[in-house]
């Protein structure tokens, strides 16, 4: 953080200012404020909440336009904010993930190896036969990101 956002100017309103109010910037400023910083979010939409937002893209039809993301939220900054009790209710898709297709159809995308295998083994069984692989690499990198998320990051 800056020295000018540190300073306590007593004619400055705020220590800091943070544009966006998706749930990080909520998240960052929620934790400045507990430290006894003044804090002010701005925001370009009419409501909070960013990627964590469920809109009505046509009348009678809402979805989130990435909600899923919350699930990222670390485990740590839900219980020290203690956002359960705020409201906060994670509630898991059905399935993974739908990617439609041009040709119509798409690749329905659900929990679970076999089922996983199963479906993307109807575009590619080459691909289906080496997921197992890729998604343990893929696990191999994201563990590593989980060690490293919340250490400071070196100067």
């Amino acid at each position: 953080m800056s020295q000018l956002s540190m300073s306590r100017n007593t004619h400055d309103p705020y220590d800091v200012l943070i544009l966006g109010a998706g749930h990080n910037g909520l998240v960052c400023a929620a934790y400045l404020a507990r430290a006894g910083l003044r804090v002010a979010i701005v925001e370009k939409n009419s409501v909070a909440g960013g990627a964590a937002l469920t809109e009505e893209f046509h009348p009678g039809f809402r979805n989130s336009v990435a909600a899923y993301t919350v699930s990222l939220l670390h485990p740590k900054v839900i219980r020290e904010l203690n956002l359960h009790a705020h409201g906060l209710s994670i509630i898991e898709r059905p399935v993974a993930n739908f990617w439609p297709t041009e040709t119509g159809g798409g690749l329905l995308f659900p929990y679970g190896m076999a089922a996983r295998q199963a479906a993307i083994a109807q575009f590619s069984s080459h691909d289906a036969e080496q997921l197992s692989q890729y998604e343990a690499a893929l696990e191999g990198a994201a563990a590593l990101l989980r060690e490293l998320l919340l250490l400071t990051p070196p100067n």
